[in-house]
């Protein structure tokens, strides 16, 4: 039997569909990736996934249009399993995000001859251009498993910008993203841009994973990827472009007994539970749209494990089933706090003592934001609880989990919340945070 969505969880996407409805003309920043156009994926699948999109409130899916299974065979081309995937996905409001990839056995790769991939660029463009308005030129390409012979950006820049070329000949106002690089390349980039390809597209991705590891480290303040990477771009003229994350996510996997920490690739086998899936997520979400992140994209909605110790395929946020993990929840719950059209605030986000409390204005004029600690005094920066006295800027605030569940902390005789801070995000609704006292208690202290 499926599990079911608890009965506040169920209360609070109701609140969000709700709230969808008034800012629906808003674009989402909030995608998902999901193997919708695969060919063994039935109508029910499609159906399905596409439901539990339409419930969290994710407004786009990432999906790849392989052209392979386009053009089949050589010279003939095949929309069918595309065609169904974007009518589905408008019909329900949802924007695809088309992954351009990959090579094709017919033709050398793109890097060697760049006519039968120019081909392919335009049919898809000009078949697409009016239902999904940002193209994805490759995935990983800075990986050997994705590139031909290993990654080059010498290699990857004429692919790019002969995709580019074709798509805004098909449609000007078309945003061409640089396929989502694996981790944060830095390297990579910079060289990039030093071959001139700057001018080849409009939007950066990256899929900054860190697993088994908490995502402040790779994505936070000075020492993370994000604003290393804004600074990067700013040299090279880009550091208005804005930044994606179309991948990022912790698996859910087994860890096999037979793992070794002198294994080589140990550390990358190793998954994490459910409940850290989804509080990690939730604070990867609070720190990309701090540090000024457009998009996000988690990986992946579903997906069917080949075994229990299969990294790959407990990325999802779902069971193959379609019960949802925790992760799903707190997906949606973030969502439903922080809705399409909100504005972040450029306040600091982080104090020294690692206590994270990035904020925003929701479209209705509400101030609300989300509070957690990653410290060295957190003995367990998932469990242990701690007792923050807080001031806000208005008297009535509402607060819930990082699973949708409303939260009643008391006030004291000075008008502060006395709030339980751990691991896992608290959100605040109705009023700004305003600077935190400079002491912290313990769960238990006076």
């Amino acid at each position: 039997m499926e599990a079911q969505i608890s009965k506040p969880t169920r209360f609070a996407l109701f609140a969000m569909l709700c709230a969808m409805a008034m800012v629906a003309s808003a674009a989402s920043p909030y995608g998902i990736c999901s193997h919708l156009t695969g060919g063994s994926q039935k109508e029910e699948v499609r159906a399905r996934s596409f439901a539990a999109m339409r419930t969290a409130g994710i407004g786009m899916v990432r999906c790849d249009f392989w052209w392979t299974m386009i053009e089949r065979p050589k010279g003939t081309w095949d929309f069918s399993n595309t065609d169904a995937v974007v009518a589905e996905a408008k019909a329900l409001g949802i924007t695809v995000l088309p992954i351009l990839d990959y090579s094709h056995s017919a033709y050398p790769h793109p890097q060697d001859d760049q006519g039968p991939w120019r081909r392919y660029v335009r049919a898809v463009a000009e078949r697409y251009a009016s239902d999904c308005p940002v193209f994805e030129v490759w995935n990983e390409e800075n990986s050997s498993r994705f590139w031909k012979g290993g990654p080059n950006p010498t290699n990857y820049l004429p692919v790019l910008r002969s995709a580019y070329v074709e798509i805004k000949n098909a449609a000007p106002s078309a945003r061409v993203a640089v396929g989502g690089l694996a981790g944060i390349p830095f390297e990579y980039i910079e060289e990039l841009y030093k071959l001139g390809g700057g001018n080849s597209f409009d939007i950066m991705t990256i899929h900054p994973y860190c697993v088994p590891d908490a995502p402040e480290g790779r994505l936070a303040g000075e020492r993370g990827g994000i604003q290393r990477l804004r600074a990067m771009m700013a040299r090279y003229g880009d550091g208005e472009k804005p930044i994606w994350i179309t991948e990022f996510g912790y698996p859910t996997n087994e860890n096999n007994p037979e793992w070794t920490p002198d294994m080589k690739g140990y550390k990358a086998k190793l998954g994490v539970d459910e409940t850290r899936q989804s509080i990690y997520l939730a604070r990867a979400l609070g720190i990309a749209f701090a540090e000024g992140v457009e998009a996000f994209l988690p990986y992946a909605l579903r997906m069917v494990p080949k075994t229990r110790y299969d990294r790959e395929g407990h990325f999802a946020l779902m069971h193959p089933s379609f019960a949802p993990k925790p992760a799903y929840g707190a997906y949606a719950t973030f969502i439903l706090m922080r809705p399409a059209g909100s504005t972040q605030k450029t306040l600091p986000y982080s104090d020294s003592n690692g206590v994270f409390f990035p904020q925003w204005r929701r479209p209705t004029g509400e101030d609300a934001g989300m509070i957690w600690v990653n410290a060295a005094w957190a003995k367990s920066a998932l469990g242990e609880k701690h007792t923050m006295r807080l001031r806000f800027t208005a008297d009535a605030v509402r607060f819930f989990g990082c699973d949708g569940r409303e939260i009643y902390p008391q006030k004291d005789d000075d008008g502060l919340y006395k709030l339980e801070i751990s691991g896992s995000p608290v959100y605040f609704v109705g009023g700004e945070l305003c600077p935190l006292a400079s002491s912290t208690q313990k769960q238990g202290e006076k």
